[in-house]
């Protein structure tokens, strides 16, 4: 997927010996620039600096703020330079799946040809094939879980409340991992953003909310260290709260408010600590919030 990375000339004494063999031996070329006009296609871009983030180029940040990303747009984030391979490595593999996936899919659900679709059945095949090589998972559950829908494929959608009273958060505990995350879950099909971050605050903390402001609007796959293979939306909706008494259901164990300084275990692949952060960020000020978007 990605051909090249360029290494912004400021961060030079940062790029180790070490790392440039890594590089070298991984058969990614490389190269410093000063200049951020450069247009290539297919290309990293690796800055620790907001003021010098390309235009052109995939950026990719090297994050030295737990606050960076909350005004970073449109970039990948790493924490650590080597990260940057994993970046490459990793997405490859899986954008190639997921490419083969929907261009078949988008076949499957516009061509009439009997032959066309049958060679479209055997390219989502071999995406499935792919990724059950690669991750070794069953093949069965990768085709229910990546190849199982029909039509012309989009993301997901999910909505996550933002429930904050007396600088606490509404957290929920899930019953799948026994961990805490923001209430909220899969957009319904016959619901508004608004009615589904009320729905989900009142079946998962038993909490009766008024949503105020929609915080961010965010690309899944950059943000967690999990990679959803369909792509996936999350909205971050900031609530007024207005009271809650928790009850027995079978999506969570539990609802608590907690501060940002004393969280309980967070469950990942639902809520990390900076989109906390975030959250609190706009609590502070939602009239003045621009709404976050990648």
């Amino acid at each position: 997927m990605y051909k090249k990375i360029y290494i912004d000339k400021n961060m030079e004494q940062l790029i180790t010996e070490d790392f440039k063999k890594i590089l070298i031996d991984s058969s990614i070329p490389f190269d410093f620039i000063d200049e951020l006009n450069i247009v290539d296609r297919n290309t990293l871009y690796l800055t620790n600096d907001k003021k010098r983030l390309s235009q052109n180029l995939i950026n990719v940040f090297l994050l030295t703020n737990d606050y960076d990303f909350l005004d970073v747009k449109n970039t990948i984030f790493i924490k650590n330079i080597e990260d940057v391979i994993n970046v490459i490595k990793d997405d490859v593999w899986k954008q190639w799946a997921q490419e083969l996936q929907f261009l078949a899919q988008c076949s499957l659900a516009y061509s009439k040809d009997k032959f066309d679709r049958e060679r479209s059945e055997r390219i989502r095949e071999i995406a499935c094939e792919m990724l059950s090589f690669k991750y070794d998972l069953p093949l069965e559950k990768i085709k229910m879980d990546f190849a199982g829908e029909i039509g012309y494929q989009t993301p997901k959608v999910e909505t996550r409340a933002a429930v904050i009273k007396d600088n606490k958060i509404l957290l929920v505990k899930e019953q799948f991992d026994g961990k805490w995350a923001l209430p909220g879950g899969y957009q319904d099909v016959n619901m508004s953003i608004r009615e589904n971050v009320i729905k989900e605050s009142s079946e998962e903390a038993g909490a009766v909310v008024n949503p105020i402001k929609v915080v961010a609007v965010l690309d899944y796959n950059r943000h967690h260290h999990v990679n959803f293979p369909l792509g996936m939306v999350k909205i971050f909706v900031l609530c007024e709260y207005i009271n809650h008494s928790f009850n027995e259901n079978t999506e969570t164990l539990g609802a608590e408010f907690y501060s940002l300084d004393d969280l309980p275990e967070l469950s990942l692949t639902r809520t990390t600590k900076k989109q906390l952060e975030m959250c609190f960020e706009c609590y502070k000020d939602p009239e003045n919030w621009d709404t976050i978007f990648d």
